[in-house]
Parts: C-alpha cells; sequence; structure tokens
C-alpha cells in the first residue's frame, strides 16, 4: 500500500510546474520534493514531497480517465480508502451516461477511492443509495469552507451562479466504488461548443479563498470529506441528511422541463427528495419520483 503523501509519477516537479501556471504554483506549495524510488508499483523513479500529508495522493501528467487509473491501483492494493489519483490532462474523461468530459490544464481531474458502504448503523440501509448525494454534499461542503458558493443540480452536477463548474461520476464493480470529480478552475468550454440538450453552460468556478491549483483543491477535498463524512454516517441520519441537501438544490420550487429517456418531455416543478435519493417533483397536482432521467431549468 502506498504511504500517505503526495507522490508524482511521470516527469519531475519542473516539468509538472510548465503544464499550467496553477501547477506551478502546487509545485512550489508542495515542494521540495526528493526521489523516493518505484515503492508505488508503476516501475519508474517516483517523486515524494517531503512536508506530512493526511492521504494519499497520485499526480499523473496524462491519462485516459483518472477513474481507471485509480480503479487499477486500489484493485492491485496500492490505494486504500480516500486515496486519491490526479491528472494534469486526461484523454478519454467521462460523464454522466459514458459522455466525454472536456480535460483542460489547470482544471481539476481527479478520482477517490470511497470507502465501502457501513454493514451496520445509522446509514446500513441507506448509503448505497444515497451516495451520489453524498458525494455532491461532501464536495459542496469543502468548496463552501474555501469561501465558493454552488449548489448541486441532481443527481450529479456542481452548480455556481447558474453555470455548471463541475461534475461527479461514481462507479462501482469489483468491490471497488471509485468517485471521478472534475472541476472547472483554469477553463470551461464556449457556449457554442455545448451540446444542444444541456442544462446549464459551462462555467469557471470562483473559489476566493483557493491559494493554489488542482492539488492544494484536490488535499482540501479529500482530507475534508473523509473526516465530515465520518461524522456524518455517525452523528446524522439519512432523513436529516436529505433535509440538509434539499437547502442545496438547484432550481428547488421552480418550473423545470424533465426528459425521462425516449419517453416524451413534461414541466414539472421540484419539491425535494425522496429517502432513497430520487428527486421528487410536482406533475399535474401529484408528485413523482424521478431516479433517472435529465432536468432542464425554465
Amino acid at each position: 500500500m502506498i504511504p500517505q503523501g503526495i507522490f508524482l509519477a511521470e516527469g519531475t516537479p519542473e516539468q509538472l510546474a510548465a503544464t499550467h501556471i496553477s501547477w506551478g504554483a502546487d509545485v512550489t506549495a508542495f515542494g521540495p520534493w526528493r526521489s523516493c524510488g518505484s515503492a508505488c508499483g508503476f516501475g519508474r523513479e517516483w517523486l515524494r514531497a517531503s512536508q506530512d500529508c493526511g492521504s494519499t495522493i497520485v499526480v499523473i501528467q496524462e491519462c485516459a480517465t483518472t477513474m481507471d487509473v485509480a480503479r487499477e491501483m486500489a484493485g492491485n492494493d496500492l490505494l486504500s480508502d480516500w486515496g486519491a489519483v490526479i491528472s494534469v490532462v486526461q484523454k478519454g474523461g467521462r460523464g454522466q451516461l459514458r459522455r466525454p468530459w472536456v480535460s483542460l490544464p489547470g482544471n481539476l481531474h481527479a478520482s477517490i477511492v470511497l470507502p465501502k458502504p457501513p454493514t451496520a448503523g445509522l446509514w446500513a440501509e441507506s448509503l448505497s443509495n444515497l451516495l451520489p448525494l453524498v458525494a455532491g454534499s461532501l464536495f459542496a461542503d469543502a468548496l463552501e469552507s474555501l469561501g465558493a458558493s454552488v449548489q448541486l443540480k441532481w443527481p450529479n452536477d456542481i452548480l455556481q451562479n447558474g453555470r455548471k463548474i463541475g461534475g461527479m461520476l461514481i462507479e462501482e464493480r469489483n468491490d471497488l466504488i471509485i468517485l471521478g470529480l472534475g472541476l472547472n478552475l483554469a477553463g470551461c468550454p464556449e457556449d457554442a461548443l455545448m451540446r444542444d440538450d444541456c442544462s446549464a453552460s459551462a462555467g469557471i468556478a470562483t473559489i476566493p479563498l483557493l491559494t493554489g491549483g488542482p492539488l492544494t483543491l484536490l488535499e482540501t477535498l479529500v482530507n475534508r470529506g473523509e473526516n465530515v463524512y465520518a461524522v456524518m454516517l455517525d452523528e446524522i441520519p439519512p432523513t436529516q441528511f436529505i433535509r440538509s441537501i434539499e437547502n442545496r438544490l438547484a432550481w428547488m420550487g421552480q418550473t423545470i422541463q424533465v426528459h425521462e429517456g425516449n419517453l416524451n418531455s413534461y414541466e414539472a416543478v421540484i419539491v425535494g427528495l425522496s429517502p432513497q435519493g430520487g428527486l421528487v417533483v410536482l406533475r399535474g397536482g401529484e408528485e413523482t419520483v424521478l431516479f433517472s432521467g435529465s432536468i432542464f431549468p425554465l
């Protein structure tokens, strides 16, 4: 298992710093760096930040997707719970419904190994269904701790000032749960390049208290996320969690357009969340619960 710390695979800190100005800030903030051999299993020389770190973060300069790298490393017992992989560039980043995710240098592209759901306690029967919302809540909480006001668009997008600044993807396979995170810190697609069926234009995140780049933000997300997650599972019942996250829902109480698969679209009003994490909407005077589909503001 890779110990706690920040590890650089591929290249040198100087090469990493040259990829983008924000990565240059991170290389300086987490230095000085030193050689630590190839103990992380990539078969090449690694460099490790000298100062203590409360988590394990692996930095790579390019990959198809951090989801796949994190899954492989966790499957080979190299990454434990809350271990993370971050890449400067992804060549095959994916979002919901396996849509391509544009990955620009300077943005955050990372994946985190999540713990298995508890088998006892308040969350034993609820966490699997609510995990996407839990992840969104942890993400939003960490961003708000850095002065960023955000909303959650059900089920997995991060909005700021009405624009999509990030998204999340959870994949469960072979007894591993991987959370993929994308956040626009340095750039985003122009409106003209967005899909015709996108529900919100892309935007660049404004995070007033962030003093570094993607690596600095990921360390905050992982460390704060792990701590808040542990407290939540011990002290906050799922019903209370549902009520709290409803306050972060985008378009709460507003009329939206709903697209459910190949069925006809319809208008409805968002009224809350179900105990299973579905979106509760009011349609024609009757409540309906959505567990899939797309929603659009009107």
